[in-house]
């Protein structure tokens, strides 16, 4: 997000208008001691029909979806693969490096019996890696909406931020007010491993999760964060408010779905929107966000997943043809949902 432009801190002041849900920050922070900790309601154990990858925390959260969500895996990407349970389970990405990997391997976790939802790993790329958006995006005509980048230092316009092209949850974002600030962290690498971008001001930044297969949006959900700050880079900002919607505004879905020809799986789009109306899109990350996955009411959030479930037989993959058991996962959980 803009130098990840904040997340969430703990919510202070008035509520906004719309869904809430509780404050993940705090939560994460304990959840070395927590997370394993059932509450009076949660002691019923569901079984798991998601399987969040890698392991970073989210469990605490992912599990008060009561839809089967686990965030317990240690897998860093490579072989051998996690056995998946004995029930039709999806393995999902968390991390935007597990993207490109379940991407990569896909014909292997499908055959070992997961379910998989993903595209061709030049896809994932050019949307995750920040640099390659940029490239995208002006391939596409569509720079206007994304923040104006610079190619050297001695070019940018005071205070920006510094970037780096791969990372995520605010890694390797500085704001510069100058140039020997940018030449402190780096001399080289501008425009390919770290990037010089408008730091666009404003204390709201919306994140936006969606299901897309093919590059078609089945669904999303739209998360708005108010900030105590109009500059600043995240998690060094205070939360002040936030609310869960629907009612995307279509011009900002049509932005989202061009660029998301040829994609699919979940994703989130993190940005601010300027006065004359137009996106500003820091970045795309290719994996279910921490807005979905801990910030997102838990009942809609469950309905996302929801739909995701099932449409597994609708999914194009030649290479799933064979794999067993997918009809079994097509209902009952769902009719949980509040």
């Amino acid at each position: 997000m803009t130098a990840k432009t904040g997340k969430r801190a703990g919510e202070t002041g008035q509520p906004r208008k719309g869904l809430t849900a509780p404050s993940r920050r705090s939560a994460r922070e304990k959840s070395a001691v927590e997370r394993f900790v059932a509450r009076p309601a949660e002691k019923v154990i569901q079984p798991p029909k998601f399987h969040l990858v890698p392991e970073n925390g989210w469990h605490d959260h992912t599990r008060r979806l009561r839809c089967g969500m686990h965030n317990v895996i240690h897998w860093d990407g490579e072989l051998p693969l996690p056995s998946p349970p004995s029930s039709p389970c999806w393995l999902l990405a968390a991390k935007d490096d597990m993207a490109l990997c379940i991407s990569r391997l896909q014909t292997e976790l499908l055959a070992a019996g997961w379910k998989v939802l993903t595209c061709d790993e030049k896809v994932i790329n050019r949307l995750s890696n920040k640099a390659n958006l940029s490239d995208y995006a002006k391939r596409l005509g569509m720079l206007g909406h994304l923040p104006q980048h610079w190619v050297t230092p001695a070019e940018a316009q005071y205070p920006c931020l510094l970037k780096a092209a791969v990372g995520e949850h605010g890694q390797n974002i500085h704001i510069v007010n100058s140039m020997e600030e940018v030449l402190d962290v780096t001399t080289d690498g501008f425009g390919s491993t770290w990037l010089l971008e408008e730091l666009c001001e404003g204390s709201i930044e919306l994140s936006v999760s969606l299901l897309v297969v093919s590059g078609e949006i089945l669904d999303a959900v739209c998360t708005e964060y108010e900030y105590d700050q109009e500059q600043y880079v995240w998690p060094h900002v205070g939360e002040v408010g936030r609310r869960s919607y629907d009612n995307i505004p279509a011009e900002h879905l049509a932005v989202m779905k061009d660029f998301l020809f040829e994609y699919s799986g979940i994703c989130n789009f993190n940005y601010k929107v300027r006065p004359n109306g137009r996106m500003c899109i820091f970045e795309v990350n290719t994996r279910v966000g921490a807005d979905l996955a801990c910030d997102v009411p838990r009942s809609r959030a469950r309905a996302l997943f929801a739909k995701l479930d099932s449409i597994w037989e609708d999914i194009p993959a030649p290479s799933r043809q064979g794999i067993a058991g997918p009809g079994q996962a097509q209902g009952g959980w769902a009719d949980e949902m509040e």
